[in-house]
């Protein structure tokens, strides 16, 4: 399994902050491990005022990713992908897992939930169904 770095997860996390403050507030965002590529997807779900328009998707990730990319040395613009509102992967972690609005870093290797293998996941937010305190 190819590693994600410490410098992908910091670079991550600051995209998801710049989504945030750019008012597309993402109720899922992660890094999962695809397993046939051998590689690192940095999702994201839910994204405020997007929804499942993957391309006002590439155009709000290529505008954020060009005028900050000094920022994110560990992150191509093609590592990042839109998961559509009814992929099973949000569900399945939804079942697992609420962050709140707040981003965390929660790792999940080679775990099984609801019957289903993770090779790989790097959670930042997980706020589908929402948290009630």
């Amino acid at each position: 399994m190819k590693a994600l770095t410490q410098t992908m997860m910091e670079s991550g996390k600051e995209f998801v902050q710049l989504l945030d403050d750019s008012g597309r507030k993402p109720k899922a965002a992660f890094w999962i491990y695809n397993p046939e590529l051998d590689e690192w997807i940095l999702l994201f779900g839910h994204v405020n005022g997007i929804n499942d328009d993957d391309a006002k998707f590439n155009e709000t990730v290529g505008a954020l990713y060009a005028s900050n990319r000094e920022q994110l040395p560990g992150l191509n613009v093609t590592d990042i992908g839109l998961a559509q509102e009814n992929a099973p992967i949000l569900e399945l972690l939804d079942s697992v897992v609420n962050t709140g609005d707040d981003i965390l870093g929660i790792s999940f290797t080679n775990e099984e939930i609801l019957g289903q293998v993770i090779d790989g996941v790097f959670l930042y937010r997980m706020n589908i169904t929402e948290f009630v305190a």
